[in-house]
This record gives structure tokens, C-alpha cells and sequence, in this order.
């Protein structure tokens, strides 16, 4: 799996704004929940790298505390149910990323 970042200017400095996951599609199992990490430094991405791709979001409700410290989970069936098996690209907003991840304290 790549997880990269998409950076742009917010409050006059540049940060991470949205999380990218590709997935290899043999890594998913659209019944249960993905884990990944988030501890990041994330690789730079830039909008034009998605190309054609199918892009989904993920929402704050699909996401939960992951097993690990540094991890969260993405709910695979929420997202199959809302957009189908087709998804090439998850792109998650790090504002939910940090959201989640404040829960763990």
C-alpha cells in the first residue's frame, strides 16, 4: 500500500491537508476493517498523480482507533456499500485522521 499526503497552504503554512491510501487491490478484503499507519512523514503528492483513477472519501464515520498506537482503521464495508468494490484511491481529510487519533487519549 502507498500512503502519501496532499499538502497546501492552510493558516499561512504548508501541512498536510488529505491522506492518500493505494491500496494494491489483493490487500483489500472489502469485509472488514483496513489498518494503517499514520505517523507519518508522508511522501508529497500532488493533485495531477491521481489521474484517472476512481478517488473515494472517506468519511469521519468510517474511520475507528486502530489496534496499535500511531494507527488508525477504515471500514471497508461502509465504503463498499456507499461506492461499490471499484475504489483505486482513498483519501481520508487529516483533520478526521487527527480527530480519531485524539480519541486514543
Amino acid at each position: 500500500m502507498r500512503i502519501s499526503a496532499y499538502y497546501d497552504y492552510y493558516t499561512d503554512q504548508i501541512r498536510p491537508l488529505q491522506l492518500v491510501l493505494r491500496p494494491d487491490p489483493e490487500e483489500l478484503d472489502w469485509t472488514q476493517t483496513l489498518y494503517i499507519p499514520v505517523d507519518g512523514p508522508f511522501e508529497r503528492l500532488e493533485p495531477e498523480d491521481y489521474g484517472d483513477m476512481l478517488c473515494v472519501s472517506v468519511l469521519l464515520s468510517d474511520l475507528t482507533l486502530g489496534i496499535s498506537s500511531g494507527q488508525i482503521g477504515v471500514s471497508l464495508p461502509s465504503i463498499a456499500a456507499r461506492h461499490s468494490t471499484d475504489a483505486e484511491i482513498f483519501i481520508l481529510l487529516m483533520d478526521d485522521v487527527e480527530e480519531v487519533l485524539q480519541m486514543s487519549l
